[in-house]
């Protein structure tokens, strides 16, 4: 009999933090905005702070690549089919919400189950062509000498900033909202794994430190390149190399924790359902407005303790959901296990 795989639950609790990350970055970012170079100049604390908040959350996409990097993907059509039941039962789910807070149904309900529209959950999309396209990358990897990788990633890191990052170039890689731009993160992440390179190989406390420099730097430079000059929003792109930098610490520093948790493992099984609700296009306006209307009415100490307990109650009200998902999902999977 073979023995069940056990799940790292220090990667485990990576994927946590990094969910929470992106409901930050949801809440700061998109729901607020980068602040204006106004702001800064007349509220600098308040813009500094926001800033602050953007950097050390910004890099949770590309953590969440890497994390499927860093083990590698096995495509699997059973696990493929779980994930489009996933969204289609959050999208589903979601209606039902936003039926119950409007007292109708939304319009355009199976363009937006089905993720037909352009802003409909973007990073399952993509993610879905990089899972796709993971037996290719993964025939790369295991014939490819580690020269060959570095060259590759050297070349395909280096494409990605001038076209996608410094110039703006090219509409399908500005950003790093783009399957090429998951593809670097996915081959670095495998690259860092397999052939443990000297820049791995630091303690613990180096890379948090690098993670920590890493997103101080991006802070304050942004902070007077916006102030003094109206610039810098381009290091808070998801191919910005502060950005990488960022996940590439956070993920080696998670890596080398000593964990093992059933309670961890149980939620970040579900951690996905997170922004399935809160990024859903018919409620991702509740969760952004919502945001919006307290920064503009409360004092900020009363203001985070709002957004800490809205965070709170997604985070816990979808791994829940997701909890009743698993177990509808449970029939269909144990048809597919014995295809």
């Amino acid at each position: 009999m073979t023995k069940k795989k056990t799940r790292d639950s220090n990667m485990e609790l990576l994927r946590i933090v990094a969910m929470l990350l992106v409901m930050i970055v949801h809440a700061s970012y998109r729901a607020l905005g980068l602040p204006t170079q106004e702001m800064l100049v007349e509220d600098p604390q308040s813009g500094f702070l926001r800033l602050l908040t953007e950097s050390f959350s910004i890099m949770a996409v590309n953590v969440f690549v890497m994390l499927s990097g860093w083990y590698g993907i096995r495509l699997r059509w059973s696990r493929l089919a779980e994930l489009l039941f996933q969204v289609l039962f959050f999208g589903l789910v979601c209606v039902g919400i936003a039926y119950i807070a409007t007292g109708s149904l939304p319009t355009g309900i199976a363009k937006c189950v089905l993720m037909l529209g352009e802003g409909d959950y973007w990073f399952v999309k993509t993610y879905l062509a990089l899972y796709l396209l993971s037996p290719v990358l993964n025939a790369f990897v295991e014939h490819a000498s580690r020269r060959q990788m570095e060259t590759t990633l050297l070349t395909l890191f280096a494409f990605q900033w001038v076209f996608g990052w410094i110039f703006n170039a090219t509409t399908w890689l500005v950003g790093g909202y783009s399957l090429p731009s998951f593809v670097c993160l996915y081959l670095l992440a495998r690259y860092m794994n397999i052939h443990r390179p000297r820049f791995t190989k630091f303690g613990r406390q180096t890379d948090i430190s690098i993670y920590i420099v890493t997103c101080a730097f991006m802070t304050v430079s942004i902070f007077l390149l916006k102030r003094y000059f109206n610039l810098g929003g381009v290091l808070y792109y998801y191919n910005s190399p502060t950005a990488i930098l960022a996940a590439a610490y956070l993920l080696l520093f998670f890596s080398k924790l000593h964990l093992q948790s059933r309670i961890v493992n149980w939620v970040a099984i579900s951690a996905l359902a997170i922004y399935l609700t809160h990024s859903n296009s018919y409620l991702c306006h509740y969760y952004d407005g919502t945001i919006r209307l307290w920064c503009g009415q409360l004092a900020l100490p009363s203001f985070l303790l709002h957004v800490v307990a809205l965070i709170a109650v997604v985070f816990v009200g979808s791994i829940l959901l997701d909890k009743v998902r698993l177990l509808v999902w449970r029939p269909f999977q144990h048809y597919l296990s014995d295809r």
